[in-house]
């Protein structure tokens, strides 16, 4: 059952007394916060303590956590310490190394509708990646459990350019819109990005979904073999 906001003022009492081993004299709500699906606040402690009289509080979605004020200045600061935290706890990869990797990130995000997965998406994918290259494909990076929007969020941020598959299936979902919208946006300084695909459509059908992309070359699957796109597509991840 979820807790009021003054039995979780309580708690936060009790946790700062037992914790930083003072009294309490007041606590109060600051600030309401929610990240990945889960709910915190912030809540601020004032206590007898001479070196650390005043603690910011976090819990609620995630375990409770006490931060001092002496290290942490503000409600929103304190949240993002203990997000790392939190997101560090309950990472399956999480790793560290004191060795640096060769390289890193993706070469290339592929941006499809699920219909067209076994046509083209799935055999482009395995494709490149024989061929050497490090693609993010959601059948290769989404284990059970994981956010979809954090993956998709992070296969965006890190890859150098995005493979669109563009067709009818493509124009009429939600999610490959959201992540053309994430690799429209790293085109803004003019950088090429977006690597388009076009899967049984026309130019016609690319100007009344997005005129910007109907000007931009194209592979083909109507006049190409998926050998044929992932060897056009290895030119440019290659940088030639």
């Amino acid at each position: 059952m979820a807790l009021k906001i003054k039995e979780l003022i309580k708690r936060a009492k009790d946790y700062v007394e037992l914790e930083a081993h003072t009294k309490v004299l007041n606590a109060e709500f600051v600030e309401r916060f929610t990240l990945l699906g889960r709910e915190d606040v912030v809540i601020s402690v004032t206590t007898t303590d001479k070196v650390h009289p005043e603690w910011w509080v976090v819990g609620g979605g995630t375990p409770m956590n006490l931060y001092s004020k002496n290290k942490i200045n503000s409600a929103d600061e304190a949240f993002s310490f203990h997000s790392g935290i939190i997101l560090r706890m309950t990472a399956g990869d999480f790793e560290v190394s004191e060795k640096p990797p060769e390289d890193i990130g993706y070469d290339a995000f592929i941006c499809h509708a699920s219909e067209d997965k076994e046509p083209i998406v799935r055999p482009l994918a395995i494709m490149l990646r024989k061929m050497g290259f490090y693609i993010w494909y959601d059948e290769f990076e989404l284990r059970i459990g994981d956010s979809l929007r954090q993956s998709i969020d992070k296969g965006l941020v890190n890859s150098n350019y995005g493979i669109v598959i563009l067709s009818k299936s493509f124009f009429a979902k939600n999610w490959p819109q959201y992540e053309l919208n994430g690799l429209t946006a790293k085109e803004i300084d003019g950088e090429k990005v977006i690597l388009p695909v076009w899967h049984e459509v026309t130019k016609a059908d690319i100007l009344k979904y997005s005129p910007p992309l109907a000007d931009k070359i194209a592979a083909e699957t109507s006049r190409q073999t998926i050998r044929e796109i992932a060897k056009e597509i290895a030119l440019v991840l290659n940088g030639e």
